[in-house]
């Protein structure tokens, strides 16, 4: 077993985080399997959650994040990004890291200045 943090990947079922607990430091989940309850739970289990992959295409988005009917178009993902750190996420994955880093410094923002 190495040292390293191990974070396990999972696409499309969270399976037993329990066991994933015992041998991971995190979990990499896709978007889908990220909701309040699968990142409390796998808090609960000292698992943090990284989620993937936010992309700036409207076909990528959620509907009401959408500029314009065009898949292809750039919507807000800068909401997008905000609402899965609200839930409480640890980490993001992002085919646009300016966009994830600026959302990321914002929010440390309050924190920095007290």
């Amino acid at each position: 077993m190495t040292h390293l943090p191990l974070v396990q990947l999972l696409e499309s079922e969270l399976g037993d985080m329990r066991a994933i607990a015992e041998y991971a430091d995190a979990i990499g989940i896709s978007k889908a399997l990220a909701t309040a309850a699968s990142v409390a739970a796998a808090h609960a289990l000292d698992l943090s959650v990284h989620v993937w992959t936010f992309r700036a295409e409207n076909e990528f988005l959620p509907e009401d994040l959408r500029v314009g009917d065009r898949p292809a178009a750039r919507g807000n993902l800068e909401a997008e990004i905000e609402r899965y750190l609200a839930m409480g996420i640890d980490g993001f994955f992002t085919d646009f890291p300016a966009v994830g880093v600026a959302v990321r410094n914002r929010r440390a923002e309050p924190a920095q200045s007290r």
